[in-house]
């Protein structure tokens, strides 16, 4: 297939470099001339281009763009995009993206890959990035089923296990295991920060090591992504945060009242839950 790739950085570079193992010819859109230069450079599509045009002949279009790009996209974008190719986006939050493309293309059919480091830009992408990772799609009464089809199939040769759900569902889903995190992150890392005892925080800064690390991964990456986040998915993330607090008071109650059986049994009950998350389809590749 001829595919573009409208945006080539951790995501978009990743697409890219998948694409072309396995024989697909991709066309990539940078925003400026050094991310071109840089972009041809690792070779992340076979053609790249600050130019919309390129996308002319694609039959497929990905959109690795920003959030707010996405739900701000230029007349030139959509102007230029073939409306016979099939269109998706990558975006972490679904129901405004699509609400949005729905009234813009006529085969657009909105999707999330699950995948991702603390990394962004032309430099970070890598071909393995969406090695046996979830990638879902949201298709809507408005979807093409024939779009739905050739993506659905698209990604599962990417090497990842397609996920269908709403756009809603979606949303409030990743607002639990992927939104929530950040700020959770953010907030652990500035946990570490005792006012007024600089020998204090040196210490920490010493000694933190892989499960501190671990923990606030998510806390160090893209800052803007957070800002998105927040911004475009707000309801969602309150209700996370809301739920995450009545449960660390009752970590902080049982603890206060010296209740070590109960818990005991609440460590416990996290510890085989967790299971569920984690099993060997679920380990990334970074």
């Amino acid at each position: 297939m001829k595919i573009g790739i409208v945006g080539l950085g951790l995501i978009g570079g990743s697409i890219g470099l998948k694409l072309q193992s396995l024989n697909h010819t991709v066309y990539g859109v940078t925003n400026n001339l050094e991310n071109e230069k840089k972009a041809k450079a690792r070779k992340l599509s076979n053609f790249i281009s600050c130019d919309l045009t390129i996308l002319k002949e694609c039959s497929l279009i990905i959109l690795a763009l920003p959030i707010k790009d996405l739900l701000n996209p230029s007349q030139e974008l959509i102007d230029i995009l073939p409306k016979d190719a099939i269109l998706t986006d990558v975006g972490s939050i679904k129901e405004p993206i699509i609400n949005k493309w729905e009234t813009l293309h006529p085969l657009f059919v909105g999707s999330h890959p699950m995948a991702g480091t603390e990394n962004k830009g032309v430099d970070s992408g890598f071909e393995n990035l969406f090695k046996n990772a979830k990638w879902i799609i949201t298709p809507t009464l408005k979807s093409d089923a024939r779009a739905v089809n050739s993506l659905t199939k698209l990604i599962s040769s990417m090497g990842c296990e397609v996920c269908k759900a709403s756009p809603i569902e979606h949303d409030k889903a990743v607002s639990l295991i992927s939104h929530l995190p950040i700020f959770l992150a953010s907030a652990l890392i500035e946990t570490t920060r005792i006012k007024d005892n600089k020998a204090m925080i040196e210490l920490t800064q010493n000694l933190a090591s892989s499960g501190f690390l671990d923990t606030t991964r998510v806390g160090g990456g893209n800052t803007q992504l957070g800002l998105d986040l927040a911004t475009h998915n707000k309801s969602n993330i309150l209700n996370a945060i809301e739920i995450f607090m009545d449960k660390i008071q009752e970590f902080e109650y049982i603890i206060k009242n010296n209740n070590w059986e109960l818990l005991a049994k609440k460590l416990s009950e996290a510890k085989d839950l967790r299971e569920k998350f984690i099993n060997e389809n679920h380990k990334f590749p970074y």
